[in-house]
């Protein structure tokens, strides 16, 4: 309901103030678009926390909104004047070390996962930073088209929610299917062809980060004992696929513009979204859907292989499904005219 009622005021006042989205040579559309969705976002994630708290009372809410507010006043400000790559990333590391400041966003044991338990905190510490600024920068890159960044936000929170579900962490599980209603309602001016609406750097950074903290939060719980410990152990492992495709897309992009002898942050249309697109000829739609079908599947697969096999093997398996993947994107972006330059 949120989503509905606020979005169209967004997409209004945008317009009244022609705060467009910069148009690019690699942009995917031919006529200015609003681009401030993620306020939304970030607005429904403050009342379902906030109606959480109520029923469940923790300490994560304290430490998690005032993070978030951190990242999307730096989306809002990327989206409306720019703000310098540098710049993003410092204000990504004020907020990632206001998060870690609560233990409830600590990873100290990965509970057997390829046989390492306790982890030292100079080494986890230095590692979790990695990981979320990484993340965020990932869903912010895969934000590229039509439908897919918010797509895959829903699955990725179904999933959260699913986990949280089976951990018994209520609060957490009813946040996350809020997020899941979100992105539905979303979806619905994302790809609309006379409201339309993106999520922006606003929406991208901050839904990016907020991913990070769910994943490193459900890392960081002291499980119940009743909890299956295989099941536990294998969780890294399964929210890597649940998150892959972003992982995937960056490390990918990142590599080919190393080889190439580029920046890594130039920008290109080598995203997968773009190959996709450029090679099958589809539209948005077509082309989010068969990314985040094949997201959800990998999600699937490695879910049944974590089940019958140890933790290297489901490691293994994994990459080479990556690999296989490069491999074929590779192929098809170099019979295109440009050959993805």
């Amino acid at each position: 309901m949120v989503m509905y009622f606020v979005t169209p005021v967004i997409i209004q006042v945008v317009k009244l103030k022609r705060l467009f989205q910069k148009m690019t040579d690699r942009s995917s559309h031919s006529q200015h678009v609003p681009s401030f969705g993620g306020v939304t976002f970030f607005i429904i994630l403050v009342i379902s926390l906030s109606i959480a708290e109520q029923f469940f009372v923790t300490s994560r809410a304290m430490f998690l909104i005032p993070s978030c507010l951190v990242i999307f006043f730096t989306g809002l400000k990327d989206d409306m004047t720019g703000i310098s790559p540098w710049n993003k990333i410092m204000m990504q590391v004020i907020a990632t070390t206001m998060l870690f400041l609560s233990p409830d966003f600590q990873i100290t044991n990965l509970h057997g996962f390829l046989g390492i338990h306790e982890i030292p905190h100079w080494i986890c510490i230095p590692l979790a930073f990695l990981v979320v600024v990484f993340y965020i920068n990932a869903y912010n890159l895969i934000d590229g088209i039509d439908g897919l960044a918010s797509s895959l936000g829903a699955l990725f929170f179904t999933f959260f929610a699913i986990t949280y579900y089976s951990l018994e962490d209520y609060m957490m599980m009813s946040v996350c299917l809020s997020m899941v209603g979100s992105f539905i309602a979303f979806l619905r001016y994302n790809v609309s062809k006379d409201k339309r609406i993106f999520m922006g750097d606003t929406g991208s950074l901050f839904i990016g980060f907020l991913i990070a903290a769910i994943a490193i939060n459900i890392l960081s719980k002291d499980y119940h004992e009743d909890i299956s410990m295989s099941y536990i152990s294998n969780l890294p492992l399964l929210i890597i696929s649940a998150l892959f495709m972003p992982i995937f897309d960056s490390i990918r992009v990142f590599t080919i513009r190393i080889q190439n002898g580029r920046n890594p942050f130039s920008p290109d249309r080598t995203h997968v979204h773009h190959v996709i697109l450029d090679y099958f000829k589809l539209s948005h739609r077509k082309a989010s859907f068969y990314i985040v079908s094949t997201n959800a599947f990998i999600l699937l697969f490695m879910g049944f292989i974590t089940e019958y096999c140890n933790h290297l093997i489901s490691l293994i398996t994994l990459l080479a499904v990556s690999a296989i993947l490069a491999v074929i994107l590779h192929k098809m972006r170099m019979k295109l005219p440009n050959e993805g330059v």
